[in-house]
């Protein structure tokens, strides 16, 4: 390999890192906003709002620039099946978000990365040795950490914390057979969705939007929307064993804003529970890695 070569893939792997680390940001901050908006207007609305204006500037590139493209698909079943899914899932993720501190919150969302291997198993007859389901099961005990049995649990946000994990782990799978796609194309399609689906609620729920209220809807919605594109230029520029550990830089901004914003400061279980879940996704993490290098190596 040349240094020339060396340097390419160097600059593509920090692109990658660097897409992953502003995408998780860019996340905590929508949830920031979502958690805020659902104070005052259902959760239903805010998943309306966090999609429609998102697909404004996506909907505007594309006439634009007349990409249409990114509107044709080979595997339509596919592209819709994650776009309900997805919607559904952010339907319980803003939902425990109103519940929950923020930290709470993302330290069960990690554990979708425990269920997709499992999911993985029993959908697509991948197989999963015992390392990797001991990992799995070591890594749920840190939900019970964070529910811990003082009372001051709330165990619906966590039913729905738990709930979207699974709902990410089943979009981790979809996307795995929509490799193929172009991500634009399913994130286009999962926008437009999102939007729709909500809307034909929006005449039963709807409140008046505040004059105050209006740019946390904007920005709920742009970052939401510039979250999912450099998410998924992350992972184009860089392997899923580089870009997967950035997802826990989400508990420092989440652990920010909710001491920033609502004045609470996480618990010693919180952290407790994120790292015993982070160190079984780093471990499967690892085990996927070596897996892949085995099978890469040249045979004896």
């Amino acid at each position: 390999m040349t240094p020339e070569t060396d340097n390419n893939n160097t600059d593509k792997i920090l692109h990658g890192m660097a897409y992953a680390l502003l995408s998780i940001f860019l996340l905590s901050v929508m949830s920031a906003c979502a958690k805020t908006l659902s104070e005052t207007h259902h959760v239903v609305e805010t998943v309306f709002y966090r999609n429609a204006i998102a697909l404004i500037p996506f909907l505007t590139y594309i006439l634009v620039f007349k990409k249409y493209e990114y509107l044709k698909t080979n595997r339509p079943f596919r592209v819709m099946l994650r776009v309900l899914v997805g919607t559904t899932g952010l339907f319980v993720t803003f939902a425990a978000w109103k519940h929950l501190p923020l930290a709470d919150a993302t330290v069960i969302f990690f554990t979708s990365t425990l269920l997709a291997p499992a999911l993985a198993f029993f959908i697509l007859k991948e197989h999963i040795g015992p390392h990797r389901w001991s990992a799995i099961l070591i890594g749920f005990t840190g939900i019970l950490f964070i529910a811990h049995p003082s009372g001051e649990a709330d165990l619906l946000g966590i039913a729905f914390a738990f709930c979207a994990a699974l709902l990410h782990s089943c979009i981790h799978i979809i996307l795995r057979s929509l490799k193929t796609e172009s991500h634009m194309m399913v994130t286009f399609y999962f926008i437009l969705g999102g939007a729709l689906i909500p809307a034909l609620a929006m005449p039963f729920i709807a409140t008046p939007v505040h004059s105050e209220e209006i740019p946390i809807f904007l920005l709920l919605g742009l970052t939401g929307g510039a979250a999912q594109i450099l998410l998924a230029g992350a992972y184009r520029y860089a392997p899923v064993s580089v870009v997967a550990p950035f997802h826990y830089t989400g508990l420092i901004w989440a652990s920010g804003f909710d001491i920033l914003i609502w004045k609470t400061v996480p618990g010693w279980s919180v952290f407790v529970g994120a790292a015993i879940i982070i160190t079984a996704n780093l471990y499967i993490l690892h085990r996927e890695r070596k897996k892949i290098t085995g099978s890469a190596s040249p045979a004896p």
